[in-house]
Protein backbone atom coordinates (compact mmCIF):
# COMPACT_ATOMS: atom_id res chain seq x y z
CA UNK A 1 0.00 0.00 0.00
CA UNK A 2 1.42 3.38 -0.85
CA UNK A 3 0.86 6.23 1.68
CA UNK A 4 1.98 9.11 0.90
CA UNK A 5 3.55 11.38 3.66
CA UNK A 6 5.29 14.66 3.30
CA UNK A 7 8.54 15.65 4.20
CA UNK A 8 9.40 18.93 6.55
CA UNK A 9 10.83 20.83 3.15
CA UNK A 10 6.97 20.17 0.94
CA UNK A 11 5.04 23.42 0.98
CA UNK A 12 1.13 23.44 0.33
CA UNK A 13 -0.23 26.03 -1.57
CA UNK A 14 -3.23 27.77 0.15
CA UNK A 15 -5.76 30.71 -1.00
CA UNK A 16 -4.11 32.66 1.94
CA UNK A 17 -0.48 32.55 1.75
CA UNK A 18 1.87 29.90 0.85
CA UNK A 19 2.55 27.59 4.05
CA UNK A 20 6.02 25.86 4.98
CA UNK A 21 5.67 22.94 6.77
CA UNK A 22 5.86 23.37 11.04
CA UNK A 23 5.77 20.08 13.08
CA UNK A 24 4.92 16.70 13.04
CA UNK A 25 2.02 15.35 14.05
CA UNK A 26 1.66 14.91 18.21
CA UNK A 27 1.03 11.75 19.64
CA UNK A 28 -0.67 12.96 22.71
CA UNK A 29 -4.19 12.74 23.07
CA UNK A 30 -6.29 14.34 25.72
CA UNK A 31 -8.43 11.52 27.25
CA UNK A 32 -11.22 13.61 28.16
CA UNK A 33 -11.73 14.96 24.69
CA UNK A 34 -11.56 18.76 26.51
CA UNK A 35 -9.42 20.74 23.49
CA UNK A 36 -9.46 17.89 21.56
CA UNK A 37 -12.16 16.99 18.73
CA UNK A 38 -11.82 12.85 18.51
CA UNK A 39 -15.24 11.49 17.32
CA UNK A 40 -17.77 13.07 14.73
CA UNK A 41 -20.05 14.01 18.08
CA UNK A 42 -16.99 15.40 19.81
CA UNK A 43 -18.81 13.49 23.10
CA UNK A 44 -20.30 10.23 24.03
CA UNK A 45 -23.60 12.15 24.46
CA UNK A 46 -23.05 13.33 20.48
CA UNK A 47 -23.82 17.07 21.77
CA UNK A 48 -21.21 18.14 19.02
CA UNK A 49 -20.75 20.94 21.86
CA UNK A 50 -17.52 22.34 22.56
CA UNK A 51 -17.09 23.32 26.28
CA UNK A 52 -13.12 23.90 26.34
CA UNK A 53 -13.65 26.95 23.61
CA UNK A 54 -13.53 30.52 25.32
CA UNK A 55 -11.72 32.24 22.40
CA UNK A 56 -13.83 32.44 19.90
CA UNK A 57 -17.89 34.18 21.41
CA UNK A 58 -20.83 36.11 20.33
CA UNK A 59 -18.75 39.14 20.39
CA UNK A 60 -16.30 38.54 18.18
CA UNK A 61 -17.25 35.91 16.22
CA UNK A 62 -18.12 37.99 13.37
CA UNK A 63 -14.50 38.65 13.31
CA UNK A 64 -13.73 35.12 11.70
CA UNK A 65 -11.03 34.91 8.92
CA UNK A 66 -9.25 31.88 6.97
CA UNK A 67 -5.92 31.22 8.73
CA UNK A 68 -5.60 28.41 6.18
CA UNK A 69 -7.52 26.72 3.56
CA UNK A 70 -6.42 22.99 2.22
CA UNK A 71 -7.27 21.79 -1.09
CA UNK A 72 -8.70 18.39 -1.46
CA UNK A 73 -9.55 15.88 -4.28
CA UNK A 74 -12.82 16.09 -3.89
CA UNK A 75 -16.24 17.39 -2.08
CA UNK A 76 -15.76 17.43 2.21
CA UNK A 77 -19.03 16.21 4.00
CA UNK A 78 -17.28 15.25 7.35
CA UNK A 79 -16.48 16.88 10.34
CA UNK A 80 -13.05 17.09 10.38
CA UNK A 81 -11.61 15.50 13.97
CA UNK A 82 -8.52 16.96 15.71
CA UNK A 83 -5.90 15.62 18.28
CA UNK A 84 -2.38 17.07 19.42
CA UNK A 85 -1.83 19.52 16.42
CA UNK A 86 -3.36 17.33 13.65
CA UNK A 87 -6.29 17.19 11.80
CA UNK A 88 -7.85 14.68 9.82
CA UNK A 89 -10.62 13.82 7.13
CA UNK A 90 -11.74 12.13 4.10
CA UNK A 91 -13.09 13.51 0.76
CA UNK A 92 -15.34 12.21 -2.22
CA UNK A 93 -12.34 12.05 -3.77
CA UNK A 94 -11.92 8.88 -2.10
CA UNK A 95 -8.94 10.64 -0.13
CA UNK A 96 -7.73 10.23 3.97
CA UNK A 97 -5.38 13.47 4.81
CA UNK A 98 -3.62 14.28 7.89
CA UNK A 99 -2.43 17.82 8.32
CA UNK A 100 -0.94 20.38 10.32
CA UNK A 101 -3.67 22.00 12.45
CA UNK A 102 -1.55 25.25 12.77
CA UNK A 103 -0.47 25.60 9.39
CA UNK A 104 -2.35 23.35 6.81
CA UNK A 105 -0.15 21.58 5.55
CA UNK A 106 0.05 18.07 4.60
CA UNK A 107 1.34 15.67 7.01
CA UNK A 108 0.11 12.50 4.95
CA UNK A 109 -2.54 11.05 2.80
CA UNK A 110 -4.04 8.04 1.17
CA UNK A 111 -6.31 6.59 -0.52
CA UNK A 112 -9.23 4.45 0.42
CA UNK A 113 -8.95 1.93 -2.12
CA UNK A 114 -5.35 1.23 -1.36
CA UNK A 115 -7.25 0.14 2.16
CA UNK A 116 -9.62 -2.06 0.64
CA UNK A 117 -8.56 -2.70 -2.64
CA UNK A 118 -11.47 -1.44 -4.09
CA UNK A 119 -11.87 0.80 -7.25
CA UNK A 120 -14.22 3.87 -6.53
CA UNK A 121 -14.15 3.52 -2.63
CA UNK A 122 -13.88 6.58 -0.03
CA UNK A 123 -15.20 7.48 3.08
CA UNK A 124 -17.55 10.08 4.27
CA UNK A 125 -16.92 9.36 8.13
CA UNK A 126 -15.73 11.53 10.85
CA UNK A 127 -12.06 9.48 11.44
CA UNK A 128 -12.59 8.24 15.06
CA UNK A 129 -9.15 9.22 17.06
CA UNK A 130 -8.45 6.49 19.49
CA UNK A 131 -4.81 6.68 20.86
CA UNK A 132 -2.44 6.47 18.27
CA UNK A 133 -5.11 4.93 15.94
CA UNK A 134 -7.62 6.76 13.21
CA UNK A 135 -11.07 4.80 12.61
CA UNK A 136 -13.29 4.56 10.08
CA UNK A 137 -15.48 2.76 7.48
CA UNK A 138 -15.86 2.86 3.74
CA UNK A 139 -17.88 3.63 1.10
CA UNK A 140 -18.48 3.94 -2.17
CA UNK A 141 -18.76 7.01 -4.88
CA UNK A 142 -21.62 5.94 -6.48
CA UNK A 143 -24.08 3.24 -6.19
CA UNK A 144 -22.84 0.63 -7.05
CA UNK A 145 -22.44 -3.11 -5.83
CA UNK A 146 -19.28 -3.92 -4.42
CA UNK A 147 -17.49 -6.18 -1.36
CA UNK A 148 -19.03 -5.11 1.24
CA UNK A 149 -18.67 -2.62 4.50
CA UNK A 150 -15.82 -2.15 6.31
CA UNK A 151 -14.32 -0.51 9.23
CA UNK A 152 -10.69 -0.31 9.88
CA UNK A 153 -7.85 1.60 11.87
CA UNK A 154 -4.75 2.88 10.12
CA UNK A 155 -1.73 4.56 12.32
CA UNK A 156 -2.29 8.16 12.70
CA UNK A 157 1.40 9.35 12.75
CA UNK A 158 1.92 7.57 9.14
CA UNK A 159 -1.20 6.23 7.43
CA UNK A 160 -0.14 2.72 7.52
CA UNK A 161 -3.01 0.25 7.64
CA UNK A 162 -3.10 -1.76 11.26
CA UNK A 163 -6.33 -3.85 10.62
CA UNK A 164 -9.33 -4.13 8.29
CA UNK A 165 -12.58 -5.94 9.32
CA UNK A 166 -15.61 -7.13 6.99
CA UNK A 167 -18.39 -5.70 9.36
CA UNK A 168 -21.18 -6.70 6.61
CA UNK A 169 -20.95 -8.88 3.46
CA UNK A 170 -23.82 -7.38 1.68
CA UNK A 171 -22.99 -6.10 -1.74
CA UNK A 172 -24.24 -2.90 -1.09
CA UNK A 173 -23.79 -2.16 2.70
CA UNK A 174 -22.24 0.72 3.57
CA UNK A 175 -20.46 3.16 6.60
CA UNK A 176 -22.26 6.45 6.98
CA UNK A 177 -22.04 6.67 10.26
CA UNK A 178 -19.19 7.79 12.41
CA UNK A 179 -17.33 5.53 14.52
CA UNK A 180 -17.31 6.10 18.38
CA UNK A 181 -15.60 4.13 20.96
CA UNK A 182 -16.06 3.74 24.44
CA UNK A 183 -13.19 2.13 26.77
CA UNK A 184 -11.42 -0.55 23.99
CA UNK A 185 -14.85 -1.10 22.19
CA UNK A 186 -15.79 0.90 18.80
CA UNK A 187 -19.13 1.26 17.83
CA UNK A 188 -20.10 1.36 14.14
CA UNK A 189 -23.59 1.33 12.22
CA UNK A 190 -24.07 -0.33 8.99
CA UNK A 191 -26.16 1.08 6.32
CA UNK A 192 -26.50 1.00 2.73
CA UNK A 193 -26.99 1.91 -0.60
CA UNK A 194 -29.38 -0.16 -1.91
CA UNK A 195 -32.07 2.28 -1.58
CA UNK A 196 -29.98 3.54 -4.49
CA UNK A 197 -29.42 0.36 -6.80
CA UNK A 198 -33.06 -0.38 -6.56
CA UNK A 199 -33.75 2.62 -9.02
CA UNK A 200 -32.40 -0.12 -11.52
CA UNK A 201 -35.81 -2.48 -12.48
CA UNK A 202 -33.51 -5.19 -13.28
CA UNK A 203 -32.25 -4.93 -9.54
CA UNK A 204 -33.45 -7.57 -6.98
CA UNK A 205 -34.52 -5.44 -4.39
CA UNK A 206 -34.12 -6.32 -1.47
CA UNK A 207 -32.24 -8.05 1.09
CA UNK A 208 -30.09 -5.59 3.16
CA UNK A 209 -30.10 -5.64 6.96
CA UNK A 210 -28.92 -2.93 8.93
CA UNK A 211 -27.29 -3.37 12.29
CA UNK A 212 -25.21 -2.36 14.76
CA UNK A 213 -21.68 -3.75 15.45
CA UNK A 214 -18.63 -3.12 18.03
CA UNK A 215 -15.28 -4.79 17.53
CA UNK A 216 -11.92 -4.74 19.49
CA UNK A 217 -10.46 -0.89 18.99
CA UNK A 218 -7.08 -2.52 19.44
CA UNK A 219 -7.58 -5.93 17.11
CA UNK A 220 -10.92 -5.15 14.94
CA UNK A 221 -12.48 -8.01 16.32
CA UNK A 222 -16.16 -8.21 16.20
CA UNK A 223 -17.65 -8.66 19.62
CA UNK A 224 -21.38 -8.61 18.54
CA UNK A 225 -23.84 -7.33 16.34
CA UNK A 226 -27.14 -6.64 16.32
CA UNK A 227 -29.57 -6.45 13.46
CA UNK A 228 -32.06 -3.90 13.28
CA UNK A 229 -34.82 -5.78 10.77
CA UNK A 230 -35.65 -9.90 10.83
CA UNK A 231 -33.51 -12.12 9.19
CA UNK A 232 -34.48 -12.43 5.45
CA UNK A 233 -32.26 -15.63 4.47
CA UNK A 234 -30.65 -13.23 2.13
CA UNK A 235 -33.43 -13.77 0.05
CA UNK A 236 -36.60 -11.39 -1.42
CA UNK A 237 -39.71 -10.82 -0.44
CA UNK A 238 -39.46 -10.62 3.45
CA UNK A 239 -38.02 -7.71 5.53
CA UNK A 240 -35.47 -5.16 4.59
CA UNK A 241 -33.77 -2.05 5.35
CA UNK A 242 -33.85 -0.37 8.70
CA UNK A 243 -30.03 0.97 7.85
CA UNK A 244 -27.82 2.82 10.74
CA UNK A 245 -26.72 6.09 9.00
CA UNK A 246 -25.72 7.86 12.16
CA UNK A 247 -23.24 7.68 15.05
CA UNK A 248 -25.01 6.19 18.24
CA UNK A 249 -24.65 8.04 21.81
CA UNK A 250 -23.68 6.47 25.08
CA UNK A 251 -24.53 6.90 28.65
CA UNK A 252 -21.63 4.83 30.38
CA UNK A 253 -23.08 5.63 33.97
CA UNK A 254 -26.92 3.59 32.87
CA UNK A 255 -24.49 1.14 30.62
CA UNK A 256 -27.02 1.50 27.30
CA UNK A 257 -26.06 2.50 23.99
CA UNK A 258 -28.76 4.48 21.67
CA UNK A 259 -29.12 4.33 17.91
CA UNK A 260 -31.35 5.50 16.00
CA UNK A 261 -32.83 3.76 12.34
CA UNK A 262 -33.51 4.16 9.02
CA UNK A 263 -36.94 3.48 6.65
CA UNK A 264 -38.00 -0.66 5.23
CA UNK A 265 -37.16 -1.02 2.07
CA UNK A 266 -39.42 -3.84 1.50
CA UNK A 267 -42.23 -5.80 3.90
CA UNK A 268 -43.74 -9.04 3.48
CA UNK A 269 -46.32 -9.06 0.86
CA UNK A 270 -49.07 -10.21 3.83
CA UNK A 271 -47.65 -6.81 5.40
CA UNK A 272 -48.11 -4.96 2.40
CA UNK A 273 -51.65 -5.90 2.13
CA UNK A 274 -52.89 -5.43 5.65
CA UNK A 275 -51.13 -1.82 5.04
CA UNK A 276 -52.92 -1.20 1.96
CA UNK A 277 -56.34 -2.61 3.70
CA UNK A 278 -55.83 0.16 6.34
CA UNK A 279 -55.17 2.78 4.22
CA UNK A 280 -58.41 1.53 2.48
CA UNK A 281 -60.46 1.53 5.44
CA UNK A 282 -58.79 4.53 6.89
CA UNK A 283 -58.02 2.71 9.97
CA UNK A 284 -55.16 4.59 12.10
CA UNK A 285 -52.29 2.92 12.85
CA UNK A 286 -53.01 -0.34 11.90
CA UNK A 287 -50.37 -3.04 13.77
CA UNK A 288 -49.27 -5.34 10.79
CA UNK A 289 -45.27 -5.11 11.08
CA UNK A 290 -43.54 -7.68 13.03
CA UNK A 291 -42.55 -6.94 16.95
CA UNK A 292 -38.48 -6.82 15.57
CA UNK A 293 -39.28 -4.73 12.49
CA UNK A 294 -37.09 -2.00 14.24
CA UNK A 295 -38.08 0.68 11.65
CA UNK A 296 -37.80 4.13 11.90
CA UNK A 297 -36.85 3.59 15.53
CA UNK A 298 -34.75 4.50 18.49
CA UNK A 299 -33.15 1.29 20.13
CA UNK A 300 -31.50 1.48 23.69
CA UNK A 301 -28.67 -1.48 23.76
CA UNK A 302 -26.35 -3.11 26.25
CA UNK A 303 -23.09 -1.57 25.52
CA UNK A 304 -21.54 -5.16 26.35
CA UNK A 305 -23.53 -7.08 24.41
CA UNK A 306 -25.45 -5.92 21.74
CA UNK A 307 -28.98 -6.75 23.56
CA UNK A 308 -31.64 -4.62 22.84
CA UNK A 309 -32.62 -3.06 26.19
CA UNK A 310 -35.90 -0.85 24.77
CA UNK A 311 -36.98 -0.13 21.72
CA UNK A 312 -39.70 2.86 21.03
CA UNK A 313 -40.78 3.27 16.79
CA UNK A 314 -41.98 6.38 15.84
CA UNK A 315 -43.77 6.13 12.94
CA UNK A 316 -46.13 4.07 11.17
CA UNK A 317 -45.32 1.95 7.81
CA UNK A 318 -42.44 3.39 6.12
CA UNK A 319 -41.08 1.31 3.09
CA UNK A 320 -39.61 3.24 0.68
CA UNK A 321 -36.90 3.11 -2.35
CA UNK A 322 -34.81 5.41 -4.69
CA UNK A 323 -37.86 4.84 -7.71
CA UNK A 324 -40.61 5.89 -5.93
CA UNK A 325 -39.48 9.26 -5.96
CA UNK A 326 -40.33 9.31 -9.61
CA UNK A 327 -43.38 6.98 -9.39
CA UNK A 328 -45.46 5.46 -6.80
CA UNK A 329 -46.11 2.51 -9.33
CA UNK A 330 -42.46 1.92 -10.25
CA UNK A 331 -40.25 -0.76 -10.62
CA UNK A 332 -38.75 -1.70 -6.97
CA UNK A 333 -41.18 0.56 -5.19
CA UNK A 334 -42.85 -0.81 -3.09
CA UNK A 335 -46.93 -0.80 -2.49
CA UNK A 336 -48.28 1.07 -0.68
CA UNK A 337 -44.77 3.40 -0.42
CA UNK A 338 -44.24 4.86 2.58
CA UNK A 339 -43.21 8.77 3.27
CA UNK A 340 -39.22 7.78 4.03
CA UNK A 341 -39.46 9.67 7.38
CA UNK A 342 -36.18 7.81 9.00
CA UNK A 343 -33.99 8.65 11.17
CA UNK A 344 -30.80 10.01 9.36
CA UNK A 345 -27.30 11.12 9.80
CA UNK A 346 -27.46 13.48 12.62
CA UNK A 347 -27.59 10.78 15.36
CA UNK A 348 -29.24 10.58 18.96
CA UNK A 349 -28.11 13.07 21.34
CA UNK A 350 -27.78 13.01 25.11
CA UNK A 351 -29.58 15.90 27.22
CA UNK A 352 -30.33 15.79 31.02
CA UNK A 353 -32.19 12.88 31.36
CA UNK A 354 -33.53 12.80 27.93
CA UNK A 355 -32.59 10.60 25.01
CA UNK A 356 -33.40 13.58 21.72
CA UNK A 357 -33.32 12.63 17.71
CA UNK A 358 -34.31 14.36 15.13
CA UNK A 359 -36.23 12.62 12.15
CA UNK A 360 -36.81 13.51 8.37
CA UNK A 361 -40.38 14.51 9.31
CA UNK A 362 -39.12 17.41 10.74
CA UNK A 363 -40.45 16.22 14.38
CA UNK A 364 -37.82 16.40 17.22
CA UNK A 365 -38.36 13.54 20.03
CA UNK A 366 -37.37 13.34 23.79
CA UNK A 367 -37.24 9.82 25.01
CA UNK A 368 -37.00 8.76 28.65
CA UNK A 369 -33.25 7.14 28.50
CA UNK A 370 -34.37 4.24 30.88
CA UNK A 371 -37.30 3.43 29.83
CA UNK A 372 -38.15 5.24 25.99
CA UNK A 373 -41.10 6.26 27.11
CA UNK A 374 -42.22 9.78 25.17
CA UNK A 375 -41.52 12.74 27.16
CA UNK A 376 -42.24 15.31 24.38
CA UNK A 377 -41.99 15.90 20.46
CA UNK A 378 -42.05 18.97 18.68
CA UNK A 379 -42.80 19.85 15.06
CA UNK A 380 -39.60 21.92 14.33
CA UNK A 381 -40.62 22.34 10.06
CA UNK A 382 -41.72 20.74 6.85
CA UNK A 383 -40.77 17.27 6.49
CA UNK A 384 -39.14 16.10 3.29
CA UNK A 385 -37.59 12.79 1.55
CA UNK A 386 -34.35 14.40 2.47
CA UNK A 387 -36.07 16.07 5.56
CA UNK A 388 -36.99 17.93 8.04
CA UNK A 389 -34.01 17.54 9.89
CA UNK A 390 -31.37 15.52 8.52
CA UNK A 391 -28.21 15.76 9.71
CA UNK A 392 -28.76 19.06 12.11
CA UNK A 393 -29.01 18.29 15.92
CA UNK A 394 -26.45 20.16 18.25
CA UNK A 395 -27.35 20.42 22.17
CA UNK A 396 -24.91 22.97 24.72
CA UNK A 397 -27.24 21.61 27.75
CA UNK A 398 -29.11 24.77 27.68
CA UNK A 399 -30.80 24.10 24.51
CA UNK A 400 -31.04 21.66 21.75
CA UNK A 401 -30.73 22.88 18.40
CA UNK A 402 -31.92 21.92 15.13
CA UNK A 403 -31.59 22.26 11.01
CA UNK A 404 -34.30 22.06 8.61
CA UNK A 405 -34.09 21.08 5.46
CA UNK A 406 -37.45 21.79 3.84
CA UNK A 407 -36.36 19.79 1.24
CA UNK A 408 -40.05 19.25 0.22
CA UNK A 409 -40.24 23.41 0.13
CA UNK A 410 -43.26 23.47 1.69
CA UNK A 411 -44.52 27.02 2.81
CA UNK A 412 -44.60 27.09 7.37
CA UNK A 413 -44.59 29.91 9.50
CA UNK A 414 -42.00 29.82 11.93
CA UNK A 415 -42.14 29.65 15.54
CA UNK A 416 -43.05 32.79 18.05
CA UNK A 417 -44.47 35.37 15.53
CA UNK A 418 -41.49 34.66 12.82
CA UNK A 419 -41.67 34.83 9.29
CA UNK A 420 -43.83 32.78 6.60
CA UNK A 421 -40.91 30.75 4.02
CA UNK A 422 -40.65 28.18 1.73
CA UNK A 423 -37.01 27.44 2.56
CA UNK A 424 -34.82 26.08 5.33
CA UNK A 425 -34.20 27.12 8.83
CA UNK A 426 -32.92 26.92 12.28
CA UNK A 427 -34.54 26.81 15.80
CA UNK A 428 -33.57 26.52 19.28
CA UNK A 429 -35.75 24.04 21.60
CA UNK A 430 -36.12 23.51 25.32
CA UNK A 431 -34.71 20.45 26.36
CA UNK A 432 -37.37 20.45 29.16
CA UNK A 433 -40.34 20.89 26.82
CA UNK A 434 -39.67 20.97 23.90
CA UNK A 435 -40.85 24.17 23.40
CA UNK A 436 -39.03 26.74 20.67
CA UNK A 437 -36.78 28.59 21.66
CA UNK A 438 -36.30 30.77 18.84
CA UNK A 439 -36.38 30.17 15.16
CA UNK A 440 -34.73 31.64 12.12
CA UNK A 441 -35.08 31.25 8.14
CA UNK A 442 -31.87 30.87 6.33
CA UNK A 443 -30.56 34.77 5.43
CA UNK A 444 -30.50 33.34 1.67
CA UNK A 445 -34.03 33.16 0.53
CA UNK A 446 -34.45 29.68 -1.03
CA UNK A 447 -31.71 28.10 0.73
CA UNK A 448 -31.64 23.85 1.84
CA UNK A 449 -30.14 23.21 5.19
CA UNK A 450 -29.79 19.63 5.86
CA UNK A 451 -26.10 20.12 7.15
CA UNK A 452 -25.08 19.34 10.60
CA UNK A 453 -24.70 21.94 13.54
CA UNK A 454 -21.80 22.81 16.09
CA UNK A 455 -22.09 25.29 19.31
CA UNK A 456 -19.38 26.51 21.79
CA UNK A 457 -19.36 29.10 23.91
CA UNK A 458 -22.75 31.13 22.99
CA UNK A 459 -22.58 30.42 18.89
CA UNK A 460 -24.14 27.87 16.50
CA UNK A 461 -22.48 26.95 13.66
CA UNK A 462 -24.44 26.27 10.57
CA UNK A 463 -23.71 25.60 6.71
CA UNK A 464 -25.73 25.75 4.37
CA UNK A 465 -26.82 24.16 0.74
CA UNK A 466 -26.27 27.65 -0.39
CA UNK A 467 -23.00 27.29 -0.08
CA UNK A 468 -22.55 29.76 3.08
CA UNK A 469 -21.06 29.30 6.45
CA UNK A 470 -22.56 31.10 8.93
CA UNK A 471 -22.20 31.67 13.08
CA UNK A 472 -25.12 32.19 14.84
CA UNK A 473 -26.07 33.58 18.45
CA UNK A 474 -26.59 30.43 20.48
CA UNK A 475 -29.75 32.47 22.85
CA UNK A 476 -31.38 34.61 19.99
CA UNK A 477 -30.62 33.12 16.57
CA UNK A 478 -29.05 36.33 15.09
CA UNK A 479 -26.23 35.83 12.70
CA UNK A 480 -23.45 37.63 12.90
CA UNK A 481 -21.04 35.66 10.74
CA UNK A 482 -22.09 35.00 7.32
CA UNK A 483 -18.66 32.97 4.87
CA UNK A 484 -18.91 32.29 1.03
CA UNK A 485 -17.40 29.10 1.10
CA UNK A 486 -17.98 27.70 -2.53
CA UNK A 487 -19.91 24.81 -2.64
CA UNK A 488 -22.70 23.58 -0.11
CA UNK A 489 -21.73 22.58 3.38
CA UNK A 490 -23.19 19.63 5.47
CA UNK A 491 -20.74 19.04 7.99
CA UNK A 492 -20.34 21.81 11.03
CA UNK A 493 -16.84 22.55 12.29
CA UNK A 494 -14.66 20.96 14.82
CA UNK A 495 -13.84 23.72 17.36
CA UNK A 496 -10.74 23.55 18.87
CA UNK A 497 -8.11 25.83 20.51
CA UNK A 498 -10.08 28.93 18.81
CA UNK A 499 -10.02 27.61 15.65
CA UNK A 500 -12.87 26.15 13.23
CA UNK A 501 -11.77 23.46 11.00
CA UNK A 502 -14.60 23.06 8.32
CA UNK A 503 -15.22 21.44 5.09
CA UNK A 504 -16.86 22.48 1.99
CA UNK A 505 -19.01 20.74 -1.21
CA UNK A 506 -21.57 18.42 -1.19
CA UNK A 507 -23.05 17.64 -4.82
CA UNK A 508 -24.02 14.09 -4.27
CA UNK A 509 -27.93 14.95 -3.47
CA UNK A 510 -29.33 18.03 -5.83
CA UNK A 511 -29.69 20.93 -5.59
CA UNK A 512 -25.88 20.15 -4.27
CA UNK A 513 -22.94 22.54 -4.94
CA UNK A 514 -19.79 20.89 -4.95
CA UNK A 515 -16.27 22.07 -3.99
CA UNK A 516 -12.69 21.21 -2.71
CA UNK A 517 -12.15 22.94 0.23
CA UNK A 518 -11.36 22.37 4.29
CA UNK A 519 -11.08 26.13 5.64
CA UNK A 520 -9.38 26.54 9.29
CA UNK A 521 -10.70 29.79 10.90
CA UNK A 522 -9.49 31.89 13.75
CA UNK A 523 -9.49 35.59 15.06
CA UNK A 524 -7.29 38.14 13.27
Amino acid sequence: MRVRVFPRATVVGSAIAILLVASSIAAQIDTAGLGQWRIAGRDLNNSRYQPAERRIGVGNVGQLVPKWVFTTGGDVSATPTVAGNTVYFPDWGGNLFAVNAGTGQRLWSATISEYNGRPRSMARVSPAVFNDQLILGDNVTASVVHNGAHVFAVDRNTGALRWMTEVDSHPAAVITGSPVFSGNTVFVGVSSNEEGLANNPAYPCCTFRGSMVALDATTGAIRWKTYTVPDNGGLQGGYSGNAIWSPPAIDPARRLLYIGTGNNYTVPASVAQCQQQAIDRNTPNPNCTAADDYFNSVLALDPDTGAIKWARRLSQYDAWTVPCLSSPTAANCPRPAGPDFDFPGSGPNLVGNIVGIGQKSGIYWALDRDTGAIVWNTVVGPGGVTGGIQWGTASDGSRIYAAITNSSRRTYTLANGGPTINWGSWAALDPLTGRIVWQVPDPTPGALDPGALSVANGVVYAGSYSGNMHALNAATGAVPFTFASGGSVIDAPSIVNGTLFWGSGYRRIAPGIGNNKVYAFTLP
